[in-house]
């Protein structure tokens, strides 16, 4: 089930419009734009953070320290399928063509990972980690889009994504946290290509 947003709504700035706001996700986009221009996108690396105690209550739950390499592994791993989900639905789900450069039909994505909450993380040890988990996690992931040219805010995003709650224990590897991850993100991009087709044609769907 999807939940409400964590934190604090977005705030319209002048100039934005709500698009959607509620349980479902928060996409504003800028009032006065010519969507039609935009055939490009560049894509910046995602930055990821985890929720606040993420690694004291590890220790607390597992005995197990989180050390700082997990971390940082954990994070670009993440990064890394981020960027292959928003990659994919881009180009295949919304007709955007990727580039390294700028221009006037290019749009700038700045993707963010933020409260992310592993509830059983791999560990780098020689042995392969696993514990038995209803649930794989969730994360909230933020989105700011902007003209590559003029820094023009044209689309702030916002969504909560969770792993759902199965009601039963499984164990949980790396393959298993990938796998739900992965499915989070996709979830996700094709909601994010949802709100573009419904800013672009001035239909919801």
């Amino acid at each position: 089930m999807m939940l409400a947003c964590t934190g604090p709504a977005v705030t319209p700035v002048p100039g934005m419009e709500i698009i959607e706001q509620g349980r479902n996700g928060e996409f504003l986009v800028a009032t006065d734009v010519d969507w039609s221009k935009y055939k490009k996108f560049q894509l910046e690396k995602a930055t990821v953070t985890f929720r606040e105690k993420w690694v004291h209550d590890q220790r607390t739950r597992s005995g197990i320290t989180v050390r700082e390499k997990d971390e940082e592994r954990i994070k670009s791993i993440l990064a890394d399928l981020l960027d292959e989900a928003l990659k994919r639905e881009l180009s295949s789900g919304a007709g955007f063509v990727y580039t390294d450069e700028s221009g006037a039909d290019v749009m700038r994505f700045q993707p963010r990972v933020v409260k992310l909450d592993i509830i059983a993380p791999d560990r780098v040890r020689d042995y392969i980690g696993y514990s038995l988990t209803d649930s794989q996690g969730n994360m909230t992931l933020e989105l700011e889009i902007y003209d590559s040219l003029n820094g023009k805010l044209l689309v702030t995003a916002r969504q909560y994504q969770e792993d759902t709650y199965k009601g039963y224990m499984e164990w949980t590897t790396s393959g298993t946290n990938r796998t739900a991850f992965r499915l989070m993100l996709l979830r996700w991009t094709s909601w994010l290509a949802e709100k573009f087709e419904e800013t672009k044609t001035g239909t919801p769907d």
